[in-house]
């Protein structure tokens, strides 16, 4: 799987479920992890990143989705070396898909997590 691929697996569920019910999700190998019970006010992008330091994934490959803004969905792919993204909008007639070249609240594998 590539992150077009997980893009568009999360397009599906928001198609079927829409982008406010969204839960942040991580996929690591064969482990999905959809992150619930998150405490009230608790900034959804924060939680992903908790999540992904305590299950000890740094140093892994993994994708993640995790709610972004309003109607405004973040995916992305996470290696020790980089991390790619992609914003999935909500728009009148249905999804926007868009490249990001950078994600300013992303801080894992930054040095800013440790």
């Amino acid at each position: 799987m590539d992150l077009e691929e997980f893009t568009h697996l999360t397009l599906a569920v928001l198609e079927d479920q829409g982008a406010a019910v969204y839960a942040p999700t991580i996929i690591a190998g064969e482990t999905v992890q959809v992150i619930q019970g998150i405490p009230e006010g608790m900034d959804h992008r924060a939680a992903l990143q908790e999540t992904a330091l305590r299950l000890g994934l740094e140093q892994s490959d993994f994708f993640f989705g995790v709610r972004s803004g309003p109607g405004e969905i973040t995916t992305g792919f996470h290696s020790p070396t980089c991390t790619q993204f992609q914003r999935i909008s909500a728009m009148r007639q249905g999804f926007v898909v868009s490249q990001l070249d950078d994600c300013a609240w992303w801080t894992l594998g930054q040095g800013r997590d440790q």
